[in-house]
């Protein structure tokens, strides 16, 4: 072989990886009108990965579908939960997210969470009512995590505390590590300084 057809097969070796390697984009969810449910997936006739645009719109209505049923079950819990104090409230935060457990469903895994708290607000505005969509969608996304905590271990910290906690990337599913948090939160910590103790701990690790 010629130095340049090695040049080639290297340079298609190459591509083919980066193809391989290229993490794979998570499905959106479309909107729901007057007229009618609006995908976010689109069909374009004209490119080449016509199967892979079926495929995705097919995940995204049966993710749809699914969660059209799911957002059915939340309003019945939020109808019984309707005299309780919504804001900074660990009880019904928690209550929420064993709830939005759902999400670990095979049906939902391709699709974007983000995607999913946004409809819940917009099906559900009285989930968070005092709360803009964009700090509702974040709030939802901290019940869900809230909801993963035994409720034990759940008392051992305020909501506050747990706020700040969960805004590191799947820390409560770091045990050694949260232990070692909820040690520091029993001196009252919390805030930014709180915060930073737990960028040390982590740190440290």
């Amino acid at each position: 072989m010629t130095l340049l057809g090695k040049f080639r097969n290297l340079k298609i070796k190459c591509i083919m990886k980066s193809i391989n390697n290229k993490k794979k984009k998570r499905i959106r969810l479309g909107k729901t009108t007057e007229e009618g449910y609006i995908y976010s997936s689109k069909i374009d006739f004209g490119k080449q990965d016509f199967s892979a645009q079926i495929n995705d719109y097919i995940r995204e209505r049966q993710a749809n579908d699914a969660l059209n049923l799911e957002i059915n079950t939340l309003k019945g819990v939020i109808d019984k939960l309707s005299e309780v104090k919504k804001e900074k409230n660990l009880f019904y935060y928690y209550t929420i997210g064993r709830h939005l457990s759902f999400l670990k469903k095979e049906v939902f895994k391709e699709i974007s969470p983000y995607a999913i708290f946004r409809k819940i607000k917009e099906e559900i505005p009285k989930i968070l009512p005092s709360l803009d969509d964009k700090t509702a969608q974040k709030h939802l996304e901290i019940m869900y995590k809230l909801g993963q905590i035994n409720k034990e271990v759940l008392k051992k910290a305020s909501w506050d505390q747990w706020y700040e906690i969960m805004k590191f990337k799947d820390i409560y599913k770091k045990q050694n590590l949260l232990r070692q948090i909820l040690i520091e939160c029993e001196s009252g910590i919390s805030g930014p300084s709180l915060r930073n103790r737990i960028k040390d701990l982590i740190k440290n690790k």
